[in-house]
């Protein structure tokens, strides 16, 4: 049974690679964020997509009572695709190069592609890095000063 919190939406058994949501909900944990995507690369298409979300279940609550439903910045990941190279989580990506950004609705929209979205549900810090072939995103609704969490193992 899929828990409210949680997501996976799979492409296939090799975008995954060794990611699974008890590491999402570490990462979340271990760094203090409200939220963590695991973006994979879809060899069919081209593009790093989506693949698993995980939100702590207070902040589904948070959410829920802000907007009345359980949509959130996570969940809205997978709507959008982006191209090795492209985007915050395409640079990863091609880089395999850790990013970080104190606060994404200071950023124009070109250099966060998602900058919109993550306004509409009040994040500010967001870190990225590549992991297990993937891309690991997580964030908070406060500004981060300090990101550590990018040189750890999760």
């Amino acid at each position: 049974k899929t828990q409210p919190y949680s997501s996976s939406r799979e492409t296939s058994a090799e975008t995954h690679f060794a990611m699974d949501k008890a590491k999402l909900q570490q990462a979340c944990a271990e760094a203090g964020a409200v939220y963590a995507v695991f973006w994979a690369f879809d060899a069919a298409k081209g593009v790093l997509k989506a693949t698993m979300h995980y939100n702590p279940p207070e902040r589904i609550a948070q959410i829920k009572a802000m907007t009345g439903s359980e949509d959130s910045f996570a969940s809205e990941a997978y709507k959008f695709e982006f191209a090795p190279g492209k985007g915050a989580v395409g640079q990863v990506y091609s880089t395999k190069e850790p990013v970080s950004f104190e606060d994404v609705t200071t950023l124009p929209a070109d250099q966060f592609l998602r900058a919109d979205v993550a306004a509409k549900f009040g994040i500010k810090s967001v870190a990225m890095k590549f992991l297990n072939g993937g891309v690991l995103e997580i964030g908070n609704t406060d500004v981060w000063s300090s990101f550590d969490w990018v040189n750890s193992d999760v």
